[in-house]
């Protein structure tokens, strides 16, 4: 999947089975491995972001293994569909 990162934001975010979860309001990457790590449904500040204990911010987020796709929304795989693959 290749898309411009600028792309992804504000897209809505749904699952394989249509709950909708949110919106992308920020994108966090993993430098390391130049790929993005987390989506985001609350936009992140630098000035607050240190302040923000991890599991809360994970709480926050989707991790980008879970996109199946990424077109109009984001479309995200969901842990039942996982399992039953």
């Amino acid at each position: 999947m290749s898309i411009k990162l600028s792309q992804i934001y504000g897209l809505e975010i749904y699952t394989d089975d249509a709950k909708k979860v949110g919106r992308v309001e920020d994108v966090i990457l993993d430098l390391e491995k130049r790929k993005i790590w987390q989506l985001t449904l609350d936009p992140l500040k630098a000035s607050v972001l240190s302040k923000i204990p991890p599991e809360d911010l994970l709480k926050r987020s989707v991790p980008f293994g879970r996109v199946k796709g990424v077109s109009d929304i984001v479309l995200l795989e969901t842990e039942s569909t996982k399992r039953t693959l």
